[in-house]
């Protein structure tokens, strides 16, 4: 059975599910971010609260500023050997965006849970809700219209996966529903004021310096209209910061006047990964969704290339050039 809910959800479905089985694995993106995190551990909270097994599995580890979320320290990367019941899929378009392989081998029933447009649908259930601000803001959305009542600590799980999706709220997604849901998020006891200073103002000495050696890579091309930054994956290492310190870097490459597209790219000798922003003209989500495993939306998405730094560098350029000259 597959079902496909994008405006007025149904969730007796799913309820159903929830209720028939007893395991349960969540997983999400590579690249894990504040969504995902936020999103899986509201969800882990509900089904342990059920009296199910439920296993927390990503394929990167915890970036140091969310471990102030209550139960973030269940997250794991190591793949389970035991079968599950069902695996819950949430904020991700589609399954080779997990980077760990065999999720039908693991699971038997498959659910897809997320608000990117280019969703594959490839769950035995889909809850999509193709332009939705978050994947935090369909649990919060599961939640009220079942009538669950939940603990401040995953109201502030929520909160987090809605404010990092909507880039501390000046995305264009955030909009009126997005502040009445967080407004009530904060009356359920989310700590605004804390959550914004762990994930956006709390970075060690080391993060800092690698934000400063990125800042350092800075160019421009294509008339000033594409904006690039870059780091090697080993500059992590060299500097003894986290990956996670790197994240929310991209968005500052399109902050400059006259700036169309930006990107950071992360990069080793095999790959290079892009995190593509815009400001509107240019969809950078098509543009990912044209590599495999690559997605996002239209003014934020990512993909991997599997060619060196220089080459895949050139590739994108233009690639993005075409683009802002079609316009």
């Amino acid at each position: 059975m597959t079902s496909s809910m994008q405006s007025a959800m149904t969730w007796t479905s799913l309820d159903t599910v929830i209720e028939r089985n007893t395991s349960f694995l969540l997983s999400s993106h590579v690249g894990i971010d504040g969504d995902c995190i936020g999103s899986q551990l509201a969800m882990y909270w509900y089904l342990i609260s059920l009296g199910k097994k439920v296993v927390l599995l990503n394929n990167d580890v915890l970036p140091t500023k969310f471990r102030f979320l209550v139960n973030s320290d269940k997250l794991t990367t190591e793949k389970p050997i035991t079968k599950f019941d069902v695996g819950i899929i949430l904020d991700c378009s589609n399954p080779q965006r997990l980077k760990w392989e065999g999720l039908r081998d693991l699971c038997s029933f498959i659910v897809n849970i997320d608000h990117h447009r280019d969703n594959a649908m490839f769950g035995d259930l889909n809850f999509v809700k193709k332009g939705g601000a978050a994947t935090g803001q369909i649990i919060f959305e599961f939640f009220s219209e079942n009538k669950i009542d939940y603990p401040s600590h995953v109201a502030e799980s929520l909160y987090t996966a809605i404010m990092t999706d909507t880039g501390a709220f000046h995305f264009s997604n955030t909009s009126g529903d997005i502040l009445r849901i967080c407004g009530d998020l904060s009356d359920r006891g989310a700590e605004c004021s804390k959550i914004y200073e762990k994930v956006y103002a709390a970075f060690s000495q080391q993060g800092l310096m690698l934000q400063s050696r990125i800042w350092s890579s800075l160019a421009f091309y294509h008339n000033g209209q594409i904006c690039s930054m870059e780091m090697p994956y080993s500059l992590i290492s060299e500097l003894g910061a986290t990956y996670g310190d790197s994240e929310g870097m991209a968005d500052q490459t399109v902050v400059g006047n006259d700036i169309k597209v930006g990107m950071l790219i992360k990069y080793n000798e095999n790959e290079t990964h892009f995190s593509l922003r815009s400001r509107g003209l240019v969809d950078v989500g098509k543009i990912a969704q044209s590599v495999v495993g690559g997605g996002g939306h239209s003014c934020a998405a990512g993909c991997t290339v599997t060619m060196p730094y220089a080459q895949a560098k050139a590739f994108m350029l233009d690639v993005i050039e075409k683009e802002l000259e079609s316009h």
